[in-house]
């Protein structure tokens, strides 16, 4: 294969054409080329001046740099036209609220969602306004702690894009208005029994949603319309999870886990430290663990094992890390699982005869023999 620095200056190829690696070389070929023009020197020589303390015009750099500064100056001194505020009333309250201060920050607690799991949170108020979200450390899900999506939730709150009130077909709507369509839609579906009603909502835990959905005492919306139907729909599901679940246990099920007293961690394919369920309190408890200050403890570390295909948070925190396509990672699993069975500690007393009974025939065994255990 031909490089551009095998290839002789000034080459002619059988396009026509004559090819060049830098300006240099271009000079070069317009000065002693058939067709020599000064027009490249003299266009190098004011591109690239000998010296660039003082351009070669009259207006010299110095005198550039004041005029640009000036420039600048007078355009900022544009932006700040003196203009009459809005006039406003400020008045205090009529009747002030029950532990409102002016200037003091009052603290609430509540909770925040995500995919249908409740993360505990104290929230910053001001006047009533929300200014600053905090964890919980009563709340057994957070510790104290907040991800990202609790922070972005205070800014979603102020963004000047949220819809501020109901809108139809691009027209904004009152509230009145969407009780009265409401109602509309459900009269006519009385006599239905509510078939054609259809319900849908993200994941939700919330024992008080269900009864009010599906509960069935007198004034529940089930018991008013026992034909409708709660479908709930999240982009990013658990519904492998759920699967997995059902296989090995026989029902749908959530894994909590306890890191507190776990010596090795083995994640296949799970961020159990950035995303998902309780993640907040996995990660103090995972941290717990590597927090050691006496150096005659260091047995008491946990280990952390992850095979993955993409990076994550809990891959980065990993002591071992090992990077599989995602096809891979059943047949790891089960790899492991032979593993673990073959060093697992007898639990009776007959496996325990079978493992000395094989330890003793291991023994016995000569090197050189290829067979099985007999014949």
């Amino acid at each position: 294969m031909t490089t551009p620095k095998s290839i002789p200056l000034g080459t002619d190829f059988p396009t026509g054409k004559r090819y060049w690696r830098g300006m240099e070389e271009l000079v070069d070929l317009q000065a002693r080329g058939p067709d020599a023009t000064p027009f490249v020197e003299e266009w190098m020589r004011r591109e690239f001046p000998d010296h660039a303390a003082e351009w070669t015009d009259p207006l010299t750099r110095r005198q550039f740099l004041m005029l640009m500064g000036a420039s600048l100056a007078l355009a900022g001194v544009g932006g700040c036209a003196v203009q009459p505020a809005p006039a406003k009333k400020i008045l205090p309250y009529v009747r002030q609220p029950n532990g409102m201060v002016p200037g003091r920050a009052l603290y609430f607690a509540t909770a925040m969602t995500l995919g249908g799991f409740a993360t505990g949170l104290l929230v910053e108020s001001h006047e009533g306004r929300p200014t600053k979200v905090e964890g919980n450390p009563q709340h057994p899900a957070s510790l104290g702690a907040t991800d990202v999506f609790a922070q972005a939730s205070m800014l979603g709150l102020y963004d000047p894009d949220r819809s501020k009130t109901a809108t139809f077909l691009g027209q904004p709507r009152g509230y009145s208005d969407v009780l009265s369509a409401c109602q509309k839609a459900l009269a006519a579906q009385r006599s239905r029994r509510g078939a054609g009603i259809r319900i849908l909502t993200g994941s939700t835990t919330s024992p008080l949603l269900a009864d009010q959905l599906l509960g069935k005492r007198p004034g529940s919306f089930a018991h008013q319309f026992p034909e409708s139907r709660w479908h709930q729909y999240e982009p990013l599901h658990r519904d492998n999870s759920r699967a997995g679940s059902v296989l090995a246990f026989g029902e749908p099920l959530n894994c909590y886990y306890d890191f507190t007293h776990a010596d090795v961690i083995v994640s296949l394919e799970a961020d159990f430290l950035g995303t998902g369920p309780a993640h907040l309190r996995y990660a103090r408890q995972f941290a717990i663990r590597r927090r050691l200050t006496d150096a005659s403890k260091a047995a008491l570390m946990n280990r952390l094992y992850v095979v993955e295909s993409s990076p994550s948070i809990t891959g980065a925190a990993a002591d071992h890390r090992l990077s599989l396509p995602s096809r891979e990672i059943e047949a790891f699993a089960r790899a492991l699982a032979r593993e673990l069975a073959l060093r697992r500690a007898p639990r009776t007393e007959g496996e325990k005869a079978i493992q000395t009974l094989l330890g003793q025939v291991a023994i016995q065994k000569p090197p050189s023999s290829d067979t099985g255990l007999g014949r």
